[in-house]
């Protein structure tokens, strides 16, 4: 029990009494103060000793609060025939005090699993005393019992009263939980909303709901209501990876930007984006935010495999992986480079010297080869050309055209030869 649970019940019994009792503020006797004092410093270590200190001060002075403290006592002593005996002699001594003990007997029912005996109780106490903690307790029972229909009439009759957030939980968790009944439980839980607005536990319920339902748009629009509330960034978070669980990538950006948070969340949404479409726009945006070379590579790569504006494109790529190949000897990327710059004639020369430089860390690349005999080829080597190519083995189609390309291109530097050698010898 709390060491302040005494100080409660002083002050409870300082703030009024029946006109029957002593005089407020008046001992009944030198040593009540005392005694008092005792009986509080025993509820924490000794509720026994508790007891009887307030027994005693009942017996001595006759004021009804240290019945009502020794009623409390014994329930939280878990003696709960002794509290049932109790609390009915204090109601037929203090009739018109009732409502402040009236609860530990029906809890008490409820604790021995006596359910329809508490129920009867508080039915009863309700036809007269029309108060919320009874509603409550009725609607505790029937959920003890698993009535959840009954339960809801009576939460529906308290809330209709008090607009407790509390109370509105459990008539949802019950609507959603075990009726079945999820558009119950939004219909309520937005109309609080509305009118009282976003208070977290209700609208955190509301987000569980619509997160079941996968209602990500009204989800959404609720988060956004708690992050304008609480300005807690968890929200916002929520918010953006909803976005991108809806592939609707742009709006994510756009709340990103609107709300200036944090840039790794553009990276988080620009990545899966590009996972996911290979969007050399994307590739670039990652770029800047990581300066990762993979991603520039990607950019220019991607660019210029969908670019159809020619000799422009070209120049801007060989650019880009300039500037990679420079940072680092990734043969992927000396490779590219020293293709395009043989595949374009801008300078297959040093476009071959980089295509040996890749082939030195990875020998048996076919792609590699490929460009080698490519390079041989634009530098009208046919034969050295042919030599490689004709040994490698791929269905890749830009593969099997160079092949055909330097086949045609061999043959024909042979035939020559043959010629020439015919011609001599006549």
């Amino acid at each position: 029990m709390p060491w302040y649970s005494g100080l409660i019940f002083i002050l409870l019994f300082l703030a009024g009494c029946a006109t029957t009792q002593p005089t407020i503020g008046q001992k009944a006797f030198e040593k009540e103060d005392e005694y008092i004092i005792k009986g509080i410093l025993a509820e924490e270590n000794n509720i026994t000793k508790a007891i009887n200190i307030f027994d005693f001060l009942y017996k001595k002075t006759d004021k009804y609060v240290y019945m009502q403290e020794v009623i409390k006592l014994t329930f939280d002593k878990k003696d709960y025939n002794k509290t049932i005996t109790l609390v009915d002699e204090f109601i037929k001594k203090y009739p018109h005090y009732s409502d402040k003990v009236i609860q530990y007997k029906i809890y008490s029912y409820i604790k021995q699993k006596k359910f329809n005996i508490a129920l009867k109780i508080a039915k009863s106490y309700l036809k007269t005393h029309r108060e919320l903690q009874i509603y409550r307790l009725i609607a505790y029972i029937y959920i003890q019992k698993k009535d959840y229909k009954n339960a809801i009439k009576y939460l529906k009759s308290d809330y209709s009263i008090s607009h407790s957030p509390k109370v509105l939980a459990q008539m949802g968790d019950i609507f959603f939980k075990y009726l079945n009944k999820p558009n119950e439980a939004i219909s309520y839980y937005q109309t609080h909303i509305r009118l009282y607005g976003c208070n977290l536990m209700i609208c955190n319920r509301l987000a569980n709901i619509y997160q079941f339902l996968y209602d990500y748009e009204n989800l959404i629009a609720l988060y956004k209501k708690m992050y304008q509330h609480t300005n807690d960034i968890s929200y916002a978070n929520k918010i953006v990876y909803l976005y991108i669980e809806e592939e609707k990538y742009k709006k994510a950006i756009e709340f990103i930007k609107k709300n200036r948070l944090d840039k790794k969340l553009l990276y988080v949404v620009y990545k899966t984006r590009f996972d996911k479409y290979n969007d050399y726009k994307d590739a670039y945006q990652i770029y800047k935010y990581t300066n990762n070379d993979k991603y520039l590579f990607l950019y220019t790569a991607l660019k210029f495999q969908k670019s159809k504006k020619g000799i422009l494109d070209i120049k801007n790529t060989i650019a880009n992986l300039e500037i990679l190949v420079s940072h680092s000897k990734n043969p992927l990327y000396l490779n590219y480079l020293g293709y395009l710059l043989i595949d374009y004639d801008i300078n297959p020369k040093r476009g071959l010297k980089l295509v040996k430089e890749a082939l030195e860390i990875e020998p048996n690349s076919i792609e590699f080869l490929d460009s080698l005999a490519w390079g041989y080829y634009k530098l009208k080597k046919c034969k050295e050309a042919y030599d490689i190519i004709s040994k490698l083995k791929s269905n890749d189609k830009a593969i099997l055209k160079h092949k055909k390309i330097i086949r045609r291109c061999y043959d024909i530097r042979q035939n020559n030869s043959k010629n020439k050698r015919k011609s001599k010898k006549r």
